[in-house]
């Protein structure tokens, strides 16, 4: 690679970054009418500024977070290249997913994380499918995955649930032998009330290609391909 290609290189990465910093100062900061409450959206970018330095040495990109609804089978998900206003390295979490307890949507968004670091320095695996060095650092870290990215819940003793108890989050406690009526409500609490399965008074309906683009439109007749990807847009029922 020559110098020329280099130094271009680094400035679209430099622009890129400044891009996403610019955006993610917005974004970071929700208007009070806003799907997702402005202190949970703030909560979850200091972790994602946590995250960069506990877990990634300072080398995490600056992350923009959306909360569209998807897939219900889907937790979360990297944006791979540019989404449709040409931020790079974006993670959505899935909206209908955000009742779940604080330290599973927490061990989603590093999940996410991870697929961003490792876009940036790894060598990631053709989607839908998760490296072998990805899954090996998520066990090392104490969110295990399979090959095809399920969450296959948390380790106890491991650097995530330190992460956890460091940062206030409640952890989920050992069970004892015996279960008793009251531990049935000890559970962590969730980090929002049930949200709607699809935003309220959104009459369009979701359609999605294989590389995670959505759009929506006003019809069940809509056919059309993705210009980055080539696949088929389906609609999400």
């Amino acid at each position: 690679m020559s110098d020329a290609t280099i130094a271009g290189t680094d400035k679209a990465g430099s622009q890129d970054a400044a891009t996403n910093k610019a955006i993610r100062e917005v974004a970071s900061k929700p208007s009070t009418g806003h799907v997702i409450p402005p202190e949970v959206v703030a909560f979850l970018y200091a972790h994602v500024d946590h995250m960069r330095a506990e877990f990634f040495g300072g080398q995490l990109p600056e992350i923009v977070l959306s909360f569209d609804v998807t897939d219900r089978r889907t937790l979360g998900h990297f944006v791979i290249g540019r989404n449709g206003l040409g931020v790079k390295w974006a993670v959505n979490l899935n909206l209908i997913h955000l009742a779940r307890p604080v330290y599973q949507v927490v061990s989603t968004l590093l999940h996410e994380a991870l697929h961003s670091w490792e876009h940036s320095w790894g060598t990631p695996a053709r989607p839908p499918y998760h490296s072998a060095a990805f899954r090996a650092r998520c066990e090392a870290m104490g969110i295990p995955t399979d090959e095809r990215g399920h969450d296959l819940g948390v380790r106890r003793g491991s650097p995530f649930e330190e992460y956890c108890r460091r940062h206030g989050v409640a952890f989920p406690e050992e069970k004892s032998a015996a279960i008793r009526a009251e531990d049935l409500h000890a559970a962590p609490p969730p980090l929002l009330p049930a949200p709607p399965a699809r935003p309220s008074g959104s009459r369009l309906l979701k359609y999605r290609c294989p590389c995670g683009v959505n759009v929506r439109v006003a019809g069940r007749a809509f056919r059309a391909t993705c210009n980055r990807c080539g696949g088929l847009f389906r609609l999400q029922e």
